[in-house]
């Protein structure tokens, strides 16, 4: 129908197909479980006075002091806060991590290591987006971000989750060459695909 007004399928990614979930067989998530529930949980780092970050008041001139300090008070005070909270709760997390962090705060990231949380790939700053860098530096960047975290925590990381979502054509096929097994940027489904 579309050919007889001119039209043409829109361009797709390539790299899945569409599903609807109405017309697959049941989910099995291991032991028997009905719900798999993720927590994920940021732990950022940005440049003082250059770069991206978050606002949750005004863009003021750079030095951008009220948005820095409150992302910093994130990993000051907030995520201490929130480990307590997880300890009390037996909640484990998946603990998504700029590697400019081992460098700021390492014990921050020391304590969610020692809790056994999943220590996931998330960049090396959230200043900056990959997906605007060529390939050959997103790649530089994703090997980067694997080999510190593999030898600060002597386990390398499976998943990755690129800062702001940011990613280019080649990101998925980049991340499989540099060691990732999974990427959390596409949130298009309910259940794990290959």
């Amino acid at each position: 129908m579309s050919s007889l007004y001119g039209l043409r399928p829109l361009p797709s990614h390539g790299r899945f197909g569409y599903s609807a979930i109405t017309r697959r067989p049941g989910y099995a998530w291991p032991n028997g479980a009905r719900l798999a529930v993720y927590l994920g949980f940021n732990l950022e780092h940005f440049a003082f006075g250059e770069g991206l970050g978050a606002r949750i008041g005004p863009a003021s001139p750079e030095p951008d002091v009220l948005n820095y300090s409150w992302r910093e008070y994130g990993n000051r005070v907030g995520a201490w806060r929130c480990l307590e909270l997880f300890d009390q709760l037996a909640l484990p997390t998946g603990c998504l991590l700029n590697t400019a962090l081992y460098d700021h705060c390492p014990e921050l990231v020391s304590a969610f290591a020692a809790r056994g949380d999943e220590l996931i790939g998330h960049g090396h700053t959230n200043a900056e987006r990959q997906g605007d860098m060529p390939e050959a530096q997103e790649l530089a960047l994703l090997a980067g971000c694997h080999a510190r975290i593999a030898q600060e925590s002597g386990t390398a990381p499976r998943g990755w989750l690129s800062p702001w979502i940011s990613e280019s054509r080649t990101t998925p096929d980049l991340l499989a060459e540099t060691g990732y097994d999974y990427t959390l940027n596409w949130a298009h489904d309910d259940q794990p695909l290959p």
